[in-house]
């Protein structure tokens, strides 16, 4: 028994506890992706093993706590640190067992005091006319799933049980032959509200539709309508007159209450307010569910079903029920034995105990775009004789009596609101204060002399002070200058003080944004001939010319080409071709891609090959020329008096009053003419009028002239490109040499390794000012997208670096590089530079927080791998000559990567428990599953299962830790590409179908094995 529980809070069963917890989670994110979050949430979010699992998890920590006697008043900020996390579990546990969630929809002018459920379930009603029970309970339906459902009642002295047998989404109900079936009945059923209902009947059965009784050989006495059968034929009578109709015909009969009709699937029948047709009659049938999206059900468009069985003391009848979350369940009604039951399917109403009206509904948009900037509900909170005005908006909520309100969606028309209502305040309580003893705990380990922390800076101090023999080497790359290249086109034609002025124009993007035309003309650049220039021509330059004389252009070969085939296939001598050449009057509508332009998108993105790719990819800059060229991106007209602060181009003055489309038509043309004719003068002068007209009419929304000429200056600096030439070449220089420093000990730098701490101090200030100006020029902090958070983790790496520098040298060039490498992956063409307009979840000043920590933890954590990687390579290439220095170097990257991932791993849990709370304070919910939280705690365990393996066996040496770091980082790598760009969910940046993966990952991924592997050996070799 002692051997079991000194296994059972032992570390390497700790260890094999979190890769469970990590690899369930990670499964459940593809499992999430294919089949639906409600399919994750049955199979391992909400199931009983998983909750199984994360008690033993919690009982392994409290007792490893004992067992390593973290309960030591030396230890006990570490102790903190990991009671902290039982805390958490506990909190998660309250909220999932104590806690609900559900949406209020209020109209303008409307109140409501009831909520409808985010959970379903199911209620069971039964009375036999002396006594009525009734029962619910929640469950989860999927249609992956096995979806059991079994509940049993007690009713006047007789067994009611009710099972699921099926369960269908988008479900109608139809009825088909069964030798062993009984007589069975398909109804379609409008009642006098215009709800359309699909029932089925089967002998002996009733049901009521819209108050009314309905009945099939059903003993039943107040049933409004009786259907039976005669000599294999189908009769009804009705106890009130009928009205019968043709489907092909017009006209009508009558027929008196109490008469025998004759039953046709040809004929419509009315009774009272019912109006109804049989649209299939079985004498021997069954009812089945089937799938059917475009079949309403239940008068809804489309709805899911339970084929159930209904059994009283031994006789059973089945009863399809229908329902779906967020709509309230509508019974279905049976009678078995004497007993009335009622089942429904679906959420619930909850009351509370105040009500909230609405007031308004305030939506504002981007100026001149349809994308929403922000949106607000004014309403009234009621409660007795308390009367609370209050305004709800995303990231500001309304918390009362336990209730937390938020801004969820809206109705289309904008004038009802959806808000998101909470009721956790004791889970999300405990939660917190698990978050906060969590924090507290990391922070004072840092301190605590006794901490492995410390151990580990105790351990490098020492590691320094014993290296007499390895000396690190460090030069400077060169000198790097932030001044712009002065441009010298070739066409001197224009005049270059008119470049620069008409660069400063304002112009309104389609998302809304008001920004230089510099800032347009380079992205045009970017997007149609992939350079920053052309031919000596600045991209404003090019632009200008573009509109002023767009025949020239369409003659010269501006448009990137880069499949051979493609280009073969146009002509072309080189990478580019023209405008021209894509249009032709011998093919059928004149454009020679449109039938591979249509071919290309009809196939999914998985089945396109680089040649449909590279067609989609000239389509768009084809397009997007012909839209400069008739000037569609010029929105440079303010709209006056426009409630949105549209601006439009010359395309759409249709939308201004006649004396400003005018003026605009005539300014344009006239200074379109002046810059073709080099007219100077004139062009200055017609441009003054264009940015007055702006100030007059658009200064509302008018960036200043300084953040429009500091946008300008960022688009020339081009900071971010140049310095990932320059981190790049910089750090392999200063790697190469410290590796030549280490295999021959007698060559010295240390002068040029002073200047490199200084050179590399003055690229990140460079880099610290390129996201300050740009923070500036956007208003929001430069991580809100993939590329901005690409530059930020460029920017954390380098800080590390440079912290990190007095511990191992050799750092400084791992992070140097890794800079660099951050700063090229953002330069690809699938990262988008462009500064964007904030979608209103992100206004938040959590966004700083969060995402600041996040990008910080991803910089410590690439330290780590890199140095792994390095360590690796070592381990390959050391030799007898050379093993003592080399496994000296090894030990000391060691200890740095145990400290550069203690720090990483404290920052991505401090940064993802503000990611809880941002979405806490967003959307009510502190956890949600969603993928990149998922992932991002699936990296926590792998980085915890890593720190804490000095405490395992079989993976204490320098060879385990190195390859754990390196192999650790694909977990955070997966948490920012792969769930950005191949999952669904809240942080995701995908549109459509995921693209391939490319085929350089799959070669990288073969070379890290391949280096792993012969670590491996090279490390067995050694230790024999």
């Amino acid at each position: 028994m002692k051997k079991i529980f000194s296994f059972l809070f032992s570390m390497s069963f700790t260890g094999i506890l979190v890769i469970i917890f990590a690899i369930a989670i990670a499964y459940a994110t593809f499992v999430e992706n294919s089949y639906g979050t409600i399919t994750a949430k049955i199979l391992i979010y909400n199931s009983k093993w998983f909750e199984i699992l994360l008690s033993i998890l919690c009982f392994n920590i409290i007792g490893s706590a004992f067992k390593y006697k973290l309960t030591a008043r030396r230890k006990w900020t570490i102790l903190l640190f990991h009671i902290a996390f039982v805390i958490i579990i506990i909190g998660a546990g309250i909220t999932r067992y104590h806690g609900f969630e559900g949406n209020m929809h209020i109209r303008e002018g409307a109140s409501s005091n009831t909520i409808i459920s985010s959970y379903t379930v199911i209620k069971v009603k039964a009375s036999d006319g002396k006594q009525t029970i009734e029962k619910k309970k929640e469950v989860m339906f999927s249609p992956h799933t096995a979806n059991r459902f079994s509940e049993t009642l007690e009713i006047g002295g007789k067994s009611l049980n009710i099972k699921n047998l099926f369960y269908s989404i988008s479900a109608a109900e139809t009825v088909v032959t069964d030798p062993d079936g009984s007589p069975i009945i398909s109804v379609r059923a409008v009642g006098a509200n215009m709800q359309r209902i699909d029932f089925t009947l089967k002998q002996g059965e009733d049901k009521i539709i819209n108050g009314n009784g309905i009945g099939f050989h059903s003993v039943a006495p107040d049933n409004q309508i009786d259907f039976e059968t005669a000599n294999g034929k189908l009769f009804f009578s009705a106890s009130i007159p009928v009205s019968v109709s043709q489907m092909t015909q017009t006209g009508s009969l009558s027929y008196p209450a109490g008469e025998e009709i004759e039953v046709s699937t040809q004929n419509i029948y009315t009774v009272g307010d019912i109006t109804f047709a049989v649209k299939q009659f079985l004498l021997n049938g069954k009812t089945q569910l089937v799938y059917s999206p475009h079949q309403p059900a239940m008068g809804m468009a489309t709805t899911n079903a339970l084929q159930t069985q209904v059994t009283v003391d031994g006789v059973s009848k089945g009863l399809i029920v229908y329902g779906k979350k967020g709509e309230v369940g509508k019974p279905s009604q049976t009678n078995i034995n004497g007993v009335d039951i009622s089942v429904s399917y679906g959420s619930e109403n909850i009351e509370i105990p105040f009500s909230i009206s609405l007031s308004d509904f305030q939506l504002e948009r981007y100026p001149g775009s349809n994308s929403p900037s922000s949106y607000a509900s004014e309403v009234v909170l009621r409660d007795g004789g308390l009367k609370k005005p209050f305004r709800i908006f995303m990231n500001n909520i309304l918390r009362y009596r336990g209730y937390r309100f938020f801004q969820s969606s809206y109705d289309p028309d904008e004038k009802g609101t959806i808000l998101s209502v909470n009721h956790d305040s004791l889970g999300t309580g405990v939660t917190y204060l698990g978050y906060l003893l969590m924090a507290l705990g990391m922070l004072l380990s840092l301190f605590n002399k006794n901490s492995r922390f410390k151990t580990l800076v105790r351990t490098s101090a020492k590691l320094r002070e014993e290296k007499k023999k390895l000396f690190m080497a460090l030069i400077l790359a060169g000198v790097f200058t932030f001044s712009a290249k002065a441009q010298q086109p070739s066409n001197r034609e224009m005049g270059k003080a008119h470049i620069s002025a008409f660069s400063e124009l304002a112009v309104q993007n389609r998302q809304g944004r008001v920004e230089p035309v510099s800032t347009l003309a380079s992205e045009v650049l970017r997007k149609v001939a992939k350079k920053n220039s052309w031919e000596g021509m600045s991209p404003t330059e090019v632009f200008l010319d573009m509109q002023a004389s767009p025949e020239k252009w369409e003659t010269i070969p501006i448009i990137k080409v880069a499949n051979p085939a493609l280009r073969k296939m146009l002509g072309a001598s080189g990478k580019y071709v023209s405008y021209n050449m894509l249009v032709s009057q011998n093919v059928p509508g004149g454009y020679r891609l449109s039938e591979m332009v249509s071919a290309a998108y009809e196939k999914s993105s998985n089945e396109r090959n680089k040649f449909d790719k590279e067609v989609m990819n000239v389509d768009e800059r084809a397009n997007i020329l012909m839209s400069v060229f008739s000037g569609n991106f010029m929105n440079i007209f303010p709209v006056p008096g426009h409630d949105n602060h549209k601006w439009v181009s010359i395309t759409q003055l249709e939308e201004m009053a006649k004396k400003d489309a005018a003026f605009a038509q005539n300014t344009i043309m006239a200074y379109r003419g002046a810059v073709s004719r080099k007219n100077w003068i004139a062009a200055n002068q017609l441009l003054k009028e264009l940015k007055d007209n702006q100030q007059k009419y658009g200064s509302q929304i008018l960036p200043s002239k300084t953040k429009i000429r500091l946008e300008i200056l960022y688009n020339k600096l081009d900071i971010f490109g140049k310095l990932s030439k320059i981190f790049m070449s910089t750090g392999m220089i200063l790697l190469i040499l410290q590796l030549i420093t280490l295999f021959y000990p007698r060559v010295k730098f240390t002068r040029l390794k002073q200047m490199s701490i200084i050179f590399i101090l003055i690229l990140f200030v460079a880099e610290t000012a390129g996201l300050g100006i740009r923070w500036y020029i956007s208003g929001h902090p430069p991580w809100s997208n993939g590329y901005e958070s690409m530059i930020s983790i460029s920017w954390a790496t380098c800080l590390g670096g440079l912290i990190l520098v007095n511990r191992s040298e050799i750092t400084l060039s791992i992070t140097t590089v890794l800079s660099g490498l951050a700063l090229m992956v953002a330069g690809m063409s699938w990262m988008s530079p462009e500064i964007t307009n904030l979608v209103p979840v992100l206004k938040s000043y959590w966004l700083i927080v969060h995402v600041a920590v996040i990008t910080s933890s991803y910089g410590f954590l690439g330290i780590g791998a890199l140095l792994g990687l390095l360590n690796l390579l070592l381990m390959i290439f050391r030799n007898k000559n050379n093993i003592e220095r080399v496994n000296f170097t090894i030990k000391e990257l060691v200890n740095i990567i145990q400290i550069t991932l203690m720090i990483g791993l404290l920052f991505l849990i401090c940064g993802s428990f503000i990611g809880g709370i941002w979405a806490n304070e967003s959307w009510g919910r502190y956890w949600g599953w969603d993928p990149k939280e998922t992932w991002a705690l699936v990296s926590v365990l792998v980085y915890a299962f890593i720190v804490h393996m000095h405490k395992i066996p079989g993976f204490k040496d320098d060879y385990a830790v190195s390859t754990a770091a390196l192999l650790g980082i694909s977990s955070v790598l997966m948490t920012f590409f792969g769930v950005n760009y191949y999952l669904s969910g809240l942080h995701s940046y995908a549109q459509g179908e995921a693209a391939p993966i490319p085929t350089g990952v799959y070669v990288a991924v073969a070379v890290i094995f391949g280096i792993v592997i012969g670590a491996y050996f090279s490390e067995k070799k050694v230790k024999r």
